[in-house]
């Protein structure tokens, strides 16, 4: 079978987003797929080093649509732009990061070109003219198998880390820019920009996330770490037993059934350090604060602190306003 594989990749005004990346240098750990043609559409006229990143992950063509960065494109309008390129370019599978674009555009692909849709997908097996993908279902507590029959197939990428990529043979990618039918405006028109407050960030793309395990105990003692997080301009993230606590929010979860971060630094208080939690943490530096000497996360720490979190951390904090860090509002819990 011919098969033909797309990803709609996400773009933030400068540089191709870290979960696009991650779906793109895991492609073939994420497919286990066996040949076939690989595909990207940007909607942005990004620079050619932003296109050398994708370089070695087996894409051998990146269509390009064409747009001022300070104008976006509403989810029908990138609907549209797919469905066309779909009709021309017939792909098998197309796969889309789990950002707010692939989760708003996926639905309308599927509505209209009467497709198979999964999201949460973190596994995908292509047998022939079948694919079947792994799901996670109930926030991760719980995997489920699904096979999708026909062409093509919509599938939503959970944000998972699938360890480093096995590096490839720098490739040339050939770009091709869309001519867009019928001239499509773009919806939006950017007025100005302003600082996320950091409960808002995406912890996916933060350069900096606090992390809250079983450890801070109570919701006094998060409120601690939420301070720590405000004045160090981070948003707030957590272990699964501080989710499953309600302490912090299921999609600020981090780890294997959670979200992968990828931040330059990761400051973790009262977390014992599971592979399960770790394995989230793709790069950057780690520092954990925690009372146990032998807690696992200080054999992956490249600084730590034992002692009391209580004590450390709101030291810590007035240390960073005293900086000048305290640039945002206290993380909300």
């Amino acid at each position: 079978m011919d098969r033909k594989i797309l990803l709609v990749l996400e773009h933030n005004g400068k540089d191709i987003t870290a979960s696009s990346l991650r779906l793109c240098a895991n492609l073939g750990k994420l497919t286990g797929r066996a040949g076939g043609e690989v595909a990207a559409v940007l909607f942005s006229l990004c620079a050619e080093t932003s296109l050398e990143q994708l370089s070695g992950c087996g894409i051998g063509k990146v269509f390009l649509v064409p747009g001022p960065e300070e104008r976006y494109y509403s989810a029908g309008q990138r609907a549209a732009v797919l469905l066309e390129l779909a009709a021309a370019w017939r792909p098998t599978l197309i796969m889309l990061p789990g950002g707010l674009q692939g989760r708003e555009t996926a639905p309308l692909l599927a509505s209209e070109l009467d497709a198979g849709l999964l999201s949460e997908c973190v596994q995908v097996k292509l047998d022939g003219e079948r694919t079947e993908a792994v799901v996670n279902v109930y926030n991760g507590q719980y995997q489920m198998v699904c096979e999708m029959t026909g062409s093509p197939n919509v599938l939503v990428m959970a944000d998972v880390n699938c360890g480093p990529a096995k590096p490839g043979l720098p490739a040339e990618i050939e770009a091709v820019e869309l001519a867009v039918g019928g001239g499509v405006e773009p919806a939006l028109t950017l007025l100005e920009t302003f600082a996320v407050p950091a409960a808002e960030m995406n912890i996916g793309e933060a350069d900096i996330v606090v992390g809250a395990g079983r450890g801070v105990k109570s919701r006094h003692g998060l409120s601690l770490v939420a301070e720590l997080a405000g004045a160090a301009g981070a948003p707030l993230g957590g272990t699964r037993p501080a989710v499953d606590a309600g302490w912090i929010p299921p999609d600020r979860q981090i780890g294997q059934t959670g979200r992968s971060i990828n931040p330059v630094l990761y400051l973790a208080v009262g977390v014992s350090g599971a592979q399960q939690h770790i394995s989230g943490v793709a790069g950057g530096k780690i520092a954990a604060i925690n009372n146990d000497p032998g807690a696992p996360v200080f054999r992956v720490a490249d600084l730590g602190a034992v002692g009391d979190f209580e004590k450390i951390v709101p030291l810590l904090t007035e240390k960073l306003r005293s900086l000048g860090r305290d640039k945002r509002e206290p993380t909300d819990i």
